[in-house]
Parts: structure tokens; C-alpha cells; sequence
């Protein structure tokens, strides 16, 4: 085990996709970091599924490599579509519009924790280490220096003039910095309530034959009464994969009206698709059937958003926010693990400006203001994308009465019209939000 070292320029806490993203932007500009993180190793649980053309383009302008393994290890959807409940098709997304924008003209299916494999790779590649179990227990401004001091629950210290909070939507790193979440709508103190959106995720196999209203290449979302039901198909990466196993390998989204247990077995979920799944309303086809879960966890969530990502020591010492740190939101249109990638590669430039400003410039306000200017920037980002957020779960929702079906019978009629299609392609992508960056 390599020990921490008792000093470096940026200390970045969390090796999510954020944090990783920072750590293969620094890593490209040579600006010494170490990256921590609590766990003992890579989380493997059921996350997000989806990758947009905004994050594979941000991770390719740092290792073109990188994102086409990224690619291969995934199935590329080509279409988002939503039906009704009883399976009529409301709208069919063409990601194939975003062609002349991007040669990533699809929405990818594949699992977080396989992202930050590879993403981990190439950090290892760079000649740097992730430091594992290393949870942060106090922050302190030093008196001497622009620094920052770490101590962790190991026992190891180190000090740092940038810290970057890549340390989820419980961010120990936000609290120090005395930087709350707020609801982005009411202004106020974003806490548990009575809108917050509830859903189950799983990793499952189906049994043969799968229907054939459950696209193998595609996602697709059912809007019924009770909620959301989500599939997409993902590849098997096991040595072992092979027929069946391969074909059938689903992540499953489930809007719920309440928190069942921390791990849904098949039976619950099971329920939910016998109830309101693909099927469950058609006398053409049938539900389909697990025949094992791999892993499920459940979630709440709510919307909140910062009032700034950064935070400046009278010292001169930096808290910088990212990803889940910074803003929180439901999983609809899967743009949740894309910002935090973004987030960090954008970051990880601001602070290669930053350090050029302060040699160039020699004066402390013109750096400061480079990262003010990525705060500024990616929180109106994120406020986008948390509106946008907003009115698909309202549509996933679902829900019976006149209110949800004139909702899909306007989305209906609006997909009609094909510069529709491609603008919410456009939107969702996240291709709207970059930023030129330089390698």
C-alpha cells in the first residue's frame, strides 16, 4: 500500500466519477493531487445506467482511448422511448439527430461502477494512486501558508491549498464549508418532504423468452399510473458471460410510492412488473419474468442545489464543489453521474487557470475570479438541468386522471414534429453545456 504523502497542491476526496474526472484533468496538466476516498475499494452497486455525449466528449478530450473503451463496454441506445401503459408510443428520441454534433449520437447504457473501472485505469496509467479507506475526521485552515489540513479517521494528516468536495450528495466537505443545500425553487433549506421522488434500482436476469416489447438495444420507459418503470439492457462483462446470461442482463428503475427494504428481493420486484410493467396492460405480450437478481438498492431523493461550488479561506486555501456535492436531482434523462464528470473535468481547468493567473497576473483577484467563473457556471448548469429533470419525472410520474393524459397526449403531438425530437436530443445529451477546454 503506498502511504499519503503529508502534502500536495490539490487533495481531491472521493473517487466517484467526479472525483475521477478531476484526477484525469489535473493528471493531463501535471498539477500534483491525491485522490481519497472513504470505501475500501470501488463501490458495485446499482447506480446510474446512462452516459450522454457531454461526458464521453469531456472524457475524450483527456484520453480519446479512454472513452471508446467506455464505449465498447456498453450497449449504444440510439432511441429513448416512452409508451403509455398500454404500450402505445408517446414519443421515440432519436439521439441519431445529434450526428453532426458529436460522433457520440447515442445515449450509452452501462453501469457506473464499470465507468469508474475504467476511469480508475487511466488514473493508474497516469502513475497515480487512489488511497482507499481514508476518511476525512477534521478541516482546518492552517496558520502558516494557503493550506488546508486533512486529518483522516487512519490517523494520517495532509495539507493542501485546493480540496476538492467530490464526496456525494452527504458531502462532510460542503458542511465545513458552510455551504447548504437549498431548494433551487423555494429558496429554502432542501430537507426531507413530502415531493421527495422515491424509486428502486436492480441489476436482473430474465428468463427466456423475453418479450419482444423489452428492446435487448435500446432503453424504454412505461409512464403508468403508479409511476415509472425503466429498462435497459447492459452488457455482461464476466469472464463467465455467455448465452442467456448475456442476453438477458437488465437495469431496472422502479418509481415507488414508498422505501421498501434496503435490498427489493425478485418478489417485490417481481410485483411491480406483473402490476404495471411492460405487459401488464397488452394481451399481446407477456410480462417478463426474473429469474435472479444480481443486486437492488433502493433511494429517495429530492431536488437541492448549491449557492456557490466554491468556498475561499481567508488564507487563500480553496473548497471547490462537484458532482453530487453540489446538486442533487431524480435519475430521469440519466444526466446525474454526466454533470459530475463534466463538473470535474471543467474544474480540473479552472485550476490549471488559476495557478497560470496567479504566476502571470500576480494578483490574487484575477485567480480568485477564475473560480468564481467556474462556480457561476456550472451552477446555472446544473439549475438547466435540474428544471429539465423536473418536468420529465413530472411526465414519468404518471398518474391516473385528465392531468397525466393530456400531458402524454401533448408530448405525443409535440414528437410529431421532428425539430422537437432533435432539440430534446440536444438537450439531454448535455452538449448545450460545454465548454472549450484546453488539454
Amino acid at each position: 500500500m503506498i502511504p499519503l504523502p503529508s502534502s500536495t497542491e490539490v487533495c481531491i476526496v472521493g473517487a466517484g466519477p467526479s472525483g475521477l474526472a478531476c484526477a484525469l484533468g489535473l493528471a493531463a496538466r501535471q498539477i500534483p493531487f491525491v485522490i481519497v476516498d472513504a470505501l475500501e475499494q470501488g463501490h458495485n452497486s446499482s447506480r446510474a445506467v446512462l452516459m450522454q455525449a457531454s461526458a464521453l466528449e469531456a472524457l475524450g478530450a483527456l484520453h480519446p482511448e479512454l472513452s471508446a473503451e467506455i464505449v465498447a463496454d456498453g450497449i449504444q441506445s440510439k432511441t429513448l422511448t416512452l409508451i403509455d401503459q398500454q404500450e402505445r408510443v408517446v414519443f421515440r428520441l432519436r439521439m441519431t439527430d445529434l450526428e453532426r454534433h458529436t460522433k457520440y449520437a447515442f445515449s450509452l447504457l452501462s453501469p457506473q461502477h464499470r465507468v469508474e473501472h475504467r476511469m480508475r485505469e487511466y488514473v493508474h496509467r497516469g502513475g497515480n494512486s487512489i488511497h482507499w479507506h481514508k476518511r476525512v475526521s477534521s478541516v482546518k485552515e492552517v496558520a502558516e501558508g494557503a493550506q488546508y489540513e486533512l486529518r483522516f479517521e487512519s490517523g494520517d494528516v495532509l495539507r493542501a491549498r485546493f480540496i476538492v468536495a467530490a464526496d456525494g450528495s452527504k458531502s462532510f466537505l460542503r458542511t465545513v464549508a458552510g455551504i447548504p443545500f437549498i431548494d433551487p425553487h423555494t429558496k429554502k433549506a432542501a430537507g426531507p418532504g413530502p415531493n421527495d421522488l422515491s424509486f428502486v434500482v436492480a441489476d436482473v436476469l430474465f428468463e427466456e423468452p423475453l418479450p419482444t416489447n423489452v428492446p435487448r438495444d435500446a432503453l424504454q420507459i412505461m409512464a403508468g399510473t403508479n409511476g415509472v418503470v425503466l429498462t435497459a439492457p447492459i452488457r455482461d462483462s464476466s469472464p463467465s458471460a455467455g448465452g442467456d446470461r448475456a442476453q438477458n442482463l437488465f437495469r431496472v428503475y422502479f418509481g415507488v410510492p414508498d422505501i421498501p427494504s434496503r435490498s427489493p428481493d425478485a418478489a417485490y420486484l417481481q410485483a411491480i412488473l406483473d402490476a404495471r410493467g411492460p405487459g401488464s396492460h397488452s394481451a399481446l405480450h407477456d410480462v417478463p419474468k426474473i429469474a435472479k437478481v444480481l443486486d437492488s438498492a433502493r433511494y429517495r431523493t429530492r431536488m437541492a442545489l448549491v449557492d456557490k461550488y466554491v468556498h475561499l479561506a481567508q488564507g487563500g486555501a480553496y473548497i471547490l464543489l462537484v458532482g453530487d456535492a453540489a446538486h442533487k436531482h431524480g435519475p430521469a434523462g440519466g444526466q446525474g453521474m454526466n454533470m459530475g464528470i463534466c463538473d470535474g473535468c471543467e474544474l480540473a481547468q479552472a485550476i490549471d487557470e488559476h495557478r497560470n493567473a496567479a504566476l502571470t497576473a500576480g494578483t490574487r483577484h484575477d485567480a480568485v475570479e477564475i473560480l468564481e467563473a467556474y462556480s457561476t457556471r456550472r451552477r446555472a448548469v446544473a439549475r438547466k438541468v435540474i428544471d429539465m429533470v423536473e418536468d420529465m419525472t413530472q411526465t414519468e410520474k404518471g398518474g391516473a386522471g385528465w392531468g397525466p393524459y393530456f400531458r402524454l397526449t401533448a408530448l405525443w403531438f409535440v414528437f410529431k414534429m421532428p425539430f422537437v425530437n432533435s432539440l430534446a436530443a440536444w438537450k439531454i445529451s448535455g452538449l448545450g453545456h460545454a465548454k472549450k477546454r484546453r488539454s
